[in-house]
């Protein structure tokens, strides 16, 4: 019980460290939703969609859409296939006005995680993402890595609460272009079929001089069919 009050404490303090150092340019607000419209032993069908509302939350500059195949052979490793189709928002040639270009992504995963002592779990997230983006080809794969710790609560509907933080390297380029830190997150459990994930994250960009950060506040609403 120590170690678990030490742990709530030191996310507690992430939470408000972190935020006055790293974050400074853009405040988002991400909306997330997924459906498990199959959900069995071994494979899970899942439909996800993200709308990003960005500026200062005044309009939407990227959305995406996910259906997603989970092939769960064994406990603590699974393996996800995705395809997405996605909408970011750009500005044009002349630098007169804003447009969307499209994306494409072929998306495959390797995920392990463990049990830790109390209940907790560390888990791995390890995608490859193939994506053809609009007017630039296919020439953009990249490796994304996230590495999550999620501790139980079970008090007052709250399931968990979790920190991550997930890397981004792009293989066209050959370097490490973005890193998005959640000092933390909570879930909370809505009913037996539903939950809702309330979460802060702190989005750090490459550009083509140096690093940009953003503040993102955002919810996640899960159903299970």
């Amino acid at each position: 019980m120590k170690l678990k009050r030490f742990i709530l404490c030191l996310i507690g303090f992430i939470v408000i460290a972190i935020p006055s150092s790293l974050a400074r340019d853009d405040a988002q607000y991400w909306s997330q939703y997924s459906i498990k419209w199959l959900d069995t032993k071994y494979v899970d069908l899942v439909n996800f969609w993200d709308v990003r509302f960005t500026d200062d939350w005044s309009h939407v500059g990227l959305w995406f859409t996910r259906q997603q195949v989970r092939i769960n052979p064994w406990k603590h490793l699974g393996f996800n296939v995705a395809y997405t189709y996605l909408e970011t928002e750009v500005q044009n040639a002349a630098k007169t006005q804003n447009e969307y270009k499209y994306h494409h992504r072929l998306e495959l995963e390797l995920n392990p995680s463990w049990n830790l002592p109390n209940d907790w779990k560390l888990s791995n997230r390890n995608r490859v993402e193939f994506r053809w983006i609009e007017d630039k080809g296919s020439d953009n794969t990249r490796f994304r890595q996230l590495w999550e710790l999620e501790v139980p609560v079970k008090k007052l509907r709250i399931e968990s609460v979790y920190l991550n933080n997930e890397l981004f390297y792009d293989f066209s380029t050959q370097k490490f272009n973005e890193d998005r830190i959640t000092p933390f997150g909570v879930k909370i459990k809505v009913c037996s079929k539903a939950y809702l994930k309330l979460f802060y994250l702190i989005q750090c960009k490459k550009g083509a001089r140096d690093w940009s950060s953003n503040q993102v506040f955002g919810t996640q609403v899960g159903v299970t069919f």
